[in-house]
C-alpha cells in the first residue's frame, strides 16, 4: 500500500509538473526546451505522458471524472491541431490562438486540482 501511495504521489506531482510546462508563456516554454522543437515537444509530453499520468491517477480515484475528462478534452484539442502543420512553429506557439486556447485549458485544469 505505502509503494502504490508513493507511486501515485510521484505521478500526481509529474502530472502538475508537466501541466505548469504545458501552461508556461510560450518565451518561458522556447527557452525551457532550446534544442528540441517545442511545439512537438509540448503536445508529445502532454499527449504520450501526462495523459498516462492522469489515466492511472483516475483508475486509483486521486482524480475525479470531470478533471480526467478536461485531460482528455486538452488531448482532443492538440490532436486536432496537429491537422495544421502551420501551428507547429515556435512563432505558432507564440501568436497562434490555438496554443493560447491550451494554455487557458492548462490553467483551467490546474485549478480545478487546487493550483
Amino acid at each position: 500500500m505505502i509503494n502504490d501511495v508513493e507511486k501515485l504521489t510521484l505521478l500526481y506531482d509529474r502530472m502538475i509538473e508537466n501541466l505548469n510546462e504545458f501552461t508556461m508563456t510560450p518565451i518561458d516554454q522556447i527557452e525551457k526546451l532550446k534544442g528540441f522543437p517545442v511545439a512537438d515537444e509540448i503536445a508529445s509530453d502532454f499527449s504520450d505522458i501526462t495523459i498516462k499520468y492522469a489515466k492511472e491517477l483516475f483508475d486509483a480515484e486521486w482524480i475525479d471524472k470531470e478533471q480526467f475528462q478536461k485531460f482528455l478534452d486538452v488531448d482532443g484539442y492538440l490532436e486536432k491541431m496537429s491537422e495544421n502543420k502551420d501551428l507547429w512553429s515556435e512563432e505558432a506557439l507564440k501568436s497562434a490562438p490555438e496554443w493560447e486556447e491550451c494554455r487557458e485549458m492548462g490553467l483551467e485544469l490546474l485549478s480545478s486540482l487546487g493550483y
